[in-house]
């Protein structure tokens, strides 16, 4: 998320809690893992659309922001909790989920759908685990996602 949403989620405004993790991955304590997708995906509101694209641009070249490519496995693992695992997901948040479960080192996916909340803890990771799907955590300063 790269914008102030005002939408509150359980008496929490999403920005405050997507501001947390983002504090948290300054501090080095996290690294954010996105699917390639994002760098198109995150142009869906209007208002980010009208926005500077090198302020977008520039958000996922932070040394805490990790990008994954969505090749051939990820893209299958997506297809899979499609067709066999009958998710219920479209292919676009198929392939965020995939992409979470076939990243080393990915503890949780953080999200407000609430059909893939849904999943939380159904879904086994390629070591065996269950994925923790959940809403971003609370807590962090009020200074702008895309600020400096």
């Amino acid at each position: 998320m790269i914008q102030v949403e005002k939408i509150v989620e359980n008496g929490i405004e999403r920005y405050t809690r997507c501001r947390s993790v983002i504090d948290q991955a300054k501090k080095g304590k996290i690294e954010v893992v996105c699917s390639g997708l994002c760098l198109a995906e995150v142009c869906k509101p209007k208002d980010v659309q009208d926005a500077d694209p090198k302020k977008i641009a520039d958000y996922f070249e932070h040394d805490y922001v990790m990008l994954v490519s969505l090749g051939r496995e990820i893209g299958e693992r997506a297809r899979n909790l499609m067709m066999v695992e009958k998710t219920g997901l479209y292919p676009q948040d198929a392939c965020h989920v995939a992409t979470a479960l076939m990243t080393p080192d990915v503890v949780e996916l953080h999200t407000f759908d609430k059909d893939i909340l849904k999943l939380d803890g159904k879904l086994n990771k390629a070591d065996n685990t269950p994925l923790r799907i959940c809403l971003p955590d609370v807590g962090g300063s009020p200074i702008p996602l895309l600020g400096t």
